[in-house]
């Protein structure tokens, strides 16, 4: 039997976290002894963990990552780890040498580039041997396995675009480079991956989400959705309130549709994140309390999805995001911006409308989608053919079978 360890950064209802749901029940656990380690020991998907897995994390809390709480709660995590033996000493110098080549390279500083090498360094290492190791996501994760764990071989999990994410390859060359495989959720991910680190091609392989369509299906079923009664148009977008996906555009978008006569509509965002108050300044700016609507965070959003007329996803940048995929699957009219890796998919105007993220094109793509009943109809017909396959030959297939998909 072959023993698995995987490491993520936190267990927060993202969606990394929920493709790492579906990868642990694809494995035969009668081939591998699977745990599972989050270097920050919170997050709702703890419950949604199967079983069959080993947590690492002694008395896991599962209470919300993401927002106020989970922001002041990883902020403690990090003060705990600077005044540990010192550790601030050793993590100033560090600290001004990234924070200079950071604004050197993209004009602006990210401060959780820094702390996710904080928060590896200081966990403690764990004293066993593995087969295989899996750090499935960028950052603490990634440091943390290459560096603190004895396995035979070593996987790495690339999730976003690299470069957009604002990561650097002056840190993270030496993980990249002890990795034995390194995995990408999409094929413009690992082409991203590759324009970056063209020397590790021969290593990194295409691994997308693990889509359960049937499971999505019926999870849609399952629960509360809307309870208002509103009767109009619903907009739908499901993500953590992050720069990344968009919001300060669909904002002053959704204003100016408002302004264009376009009353009967709603937009709900369902997810938390650091960008709360933000945003909410910018809905009071453009007079939209109670029409672009802050849901906060759901366990289970698919029945929103469901029930909306329109799937949003206006992100700057993103992998392939599983939200997405679960409004295809939900055969849902989709409206996305022109990301990475979404045209390899899908086709303009006849599976989703596609657009280049301004004010003014997420305006005319949401105009064509609400006017043209037919369309939303046609579009949402054709969801039906796409397909989410999952490949075969993976580097998780070692000696023998550690798994089955």
């Amino acid at each position: 039997m072959k023993k698995i360890l995987i490491i993520i950064n936190t267990m927060g209802r993202a969606g990394a976290e929920k493709s790492l749901i579906s990868l642990l029940k694809s494995f035969d656990y009668n081939l591998a002894s699977v745990s599972l380690l989050s270097i920050i020991n919170r997050g709702e998907m703890f419950s949604a963990v199967p079983d069959e897995v080993n947590i690492l994390n002694k008395d896991p809390d599962h209470s919300p990552v993401l927002g106020r709480s989970g922001t002041f709660y990883i902020a403690k995590q990090v003060i705990r780890c600077l005044s540990r033996r010192l550790y601030f000493f050793k993590f100033i110098p560090y600290a001004i040498k990234n924070i200079l080549i950071q604004f050197k390279q993209n004009k602006r500083f990210q401060a959780d580039k820094l702390l996710w090498f904080l928060l590896a360094d200081t966990t403690p290492v764990l004293n066993h041997n593995y087969d295989l190791c899996i750090a499935f996501i960028e950052g603490a994760a990634t440091y943390y396995a290459i560096d603190k764990v004895k396995t035979r071989k070593k996987c790495v999990f690339i999730h976003v675009n690299y470069e957009k994410a604002g990561y650097m390859p002056v840190f993270d060359r030496k993980y990249y480079a002890k990795a034995d495989f390194i995995c990408c959720i999409s094929e413009a991910v690992k082409q991203n991956f590759i324009k970056v680190y063209p020397d590790f091609a021969e290593k990194t392989q295409l691994f997308p989400n693990i889509i359960h369509p049937e499971e999505i299906r019926t999870n849609a079923e399952l629960g509360k959705g809307f309870t208002d009664d509103f009767t109009g148009i619903r907009l739908v977008t499901v993500g953590r309130l992050h720069a990344q996906k968009g919001y300060d555009i669909a904002i002053p978008a959704f204003a100016a549709l408002i302004q264009k006569g376009y009353e009967n509509l709603r937009w709900y965002i369902i997810g938390d994140g650091a960008e709360k108050n933000r945003l909410e300044k910018l809905i009071t700016k453009h007079g939209l309390e109670g029409k672009f609507i802050l849901l906060g965070s759901h366990e289970n959003p698919l029945p929103y999805i469901k029930e909306s007329d329109i799937y949003v996803q206006p992100s700057r940048f993103e992998g392939f995001p599983l939200t997405l995929q679960e409004a295809l699957i939900l055969n849902k009219p989709c409206l996305t911006t022109n990301f990475e890796g979404v045209l390899d998919i899908l086709e303009n105007e006849k599976n989703a409308v596609i657009i280049d993220l301004t004010v003014e094109n997420l305006v005319t793509g949401l105009k064509k989608l609400i006017d043209d009943e037919k369309l939303r109809q046609f579009i949402s017909e054709n969801t039906k053919e796409i397909t989410f396959d999952f490949p075969d030959g993976m580097p998780f297939f070692m000696d023998d079978k550690a798994h089955q998909v």
